[in-house]
């Protein structure tokens, strides 16, 4: 396995010094920018980072800018939001963007080893031996492929799921899904079959 590396994005030096310096603790290389433009051209420059930690609030933009971009170019690379003490609005708007998850100022640096912890298992390049997903979802139409991708961000997300539908639409085969590739990752279960609903 080699080793991590994460991308740090922070305009306030000592916030991106002290992440940088937690990181490096933890056996992880460091790309540090101070905007939303600086941090795309790491993303260029460098192909193999495996996470990224990035402040809501930039000179250029703010984070769910930079989520949304990593969602679209480096789907594989996991992003977590850095947002103000108490700021859950804004917490989640990232996860809605794509971020699979987000830590408060001021940062507690034990919440923030976990959540990194957690980021790297989600991180292709750190994955071994991780089975595939036993279910399968048929098809080869638009609406199945969307729906795989989907599944897939969801997957990577620590935000609840909620799925509605008509009966019979598969709402349960999604949840399983999710859960079974959320399995390895998380120790909580997404799928319950309520009491006095049928199984599809």
């Amino acid at each position: 396995m080699s080793q991590p590396t994460a991308l740090v994005v922070d305009d306030e030096p000592d916030i991106c010094e002290l992440l940088e310096l937690t990181l490096l603790r933890m056996g992880i290389d460091c790309h540090t920018a101070d905007s939303v433009t600086a941090a795309k051209a790491v993303l260029l420059q460098h192909p193999g980072i495996d996470l990224c930690l990035t402040d809501m609030r930039l000179p250029d933009g703010n984070g769910i800018d930079l989520v949304q971009f990593i969602q679209q170019r480096h789907p594989e690379i996991p992003a977590a939001v850095i947002t103000a003490h108490g700021n859950m609005e804004s917490a989640v708007l990232a996860l809605k963007a794509g971020a699979f998850d987000f830590v408060s100022k001021p940062v507690d640096l034990g919440m923030l080893r976990s959540l990194v912890t957690t980021a790297l298992k989600l991180s292709p390049k750190q994955q071994t031996n991780t089975p595939e997903a036993a279910l399968t979802l048929l098809g080869n139409s638009t609406e199945i492929e969307n729906t795989r991708t989907t599944i897939r961000k969801l997957a990577r997300s620590q935000a609840p799921v909620h799925i509605s539908g008509e009966s019979g639409t598969g709402k349960e085969l999604a949840a399983r899904l999710i859960h079974e590739r959320r399995q390895a990752l998380y120790s909580r279960q997404l799928w319950r079959n309520p009491r006095g609903i049928s199984r599809e």
